[in-house]
């Protein structure tokens, strides 16, 4: 699918107005929608789209326009891997001219089979799928946003569980999964936290949960840590072991 668009002017949906949820059934998964756009400065003949996407895989149902939302027939994810995490795409788009005009856009809305709100994304969303033969690995690919999901291993029994309550599991994945992700974050090379990306959100983290405030310098076309961001990452890493007591609840 080729998606052409304009993005000048274009306005940002809030995803509190949107209510998405996922089902599963013998047949597979489709997804109900609810859109709320009441208020936004769109023409009413503006065309509404929704597109699920997991790793680059897209999926694009229309519901209606401004005016008029009518809700597809048929909402089953056919086209995506099998996975129990969905990331959804939500478009206003003006078709009036030769190249869509996008109006409005929201990315990122994160809904999974465990009812994952959409509106609130949690800071690492969990996914199960088949790893093969890994036991977890984090995951950068899931969107246009790039946020990380931590990908557990669904051959495994009770893996969801081990995530949530076996502290040998807590204790030796999440500390390594977050240092990837500050890893990642310096990559990137962006350090702001005042806006909604997933990198302001997890340096927020940083700042407000675990009382780290200060932030590496970031070197253009560096290709390695500096040993201040190594540094920062590792006391990232060892504030938020503490914070959870990681280290006492594993040897204990």
């Amino acid at each position: 699918m080729i998606r052409r668009f304009n993005y000048t002017g274009r306005i940002k949906i809030p995803k509190n107005r949107i209510k998405i949820s996922l089902q599963k059934d013998n047949q597979g998964k489709s997804f109900t929608a609810e859109i709320d756009l009441k208020g936004l400065k769109v023409p009413e003949t503006a065309k509404i789209y929704i597109e699920p996407n997991y790793k680059g895989v897209y999926q694009r149902f229309s519901f209606g326009t401004v005016g008029h939302i009518q809700i597809p027939d048929n909402t089953k994810l056919t086209e995506l891997p099998e996975t129990e995490l969905v990331f959804f795409d939500i478009s206003i788009v003006d078709e009036s001219g030769e190249i869509g005009l996008l109006l409005g856009k929201t990315t990122g809305v994160a809904v999974s089979t465990n009812e994952l709100p959409g509106n609130r994304i949690p800071l690492l969303p969990v996914n199960t799928l088949d790893l093969k033969h890994e036991i977890w690995k984090l995951s950068f690919d899931t969107g246009d946003e790039g946020r990380p999901v931590l990908e557990l291993n669904n051959r495994v029994p009770d893996i969801q569980d081990k995530a949530k309550t076996d502290k040998h599991f807590i204790g030796l994945v999440y500390p390594m999964a977050f240092r990837q992700i500050l890893d990642k974050i310096i990559q990137n090379g962006e350090l702001e936290t005042d806006d909604d990306t997933w990198i302001a959100q997890w340096l927020r983290f940083t700042k407000d949960f675990l009382g780290i405030s200060h932030v590496p310098e970031i070197l253009p076309d560096s290709v390695s840590l500096t040993p201040e961001q190594e540094e920062w990452v590792c006391d990232c890493v060892n504030a938020f072991s503490k914070k959870l007591q990681l280290f006492e609840k594993y040897t204990s």
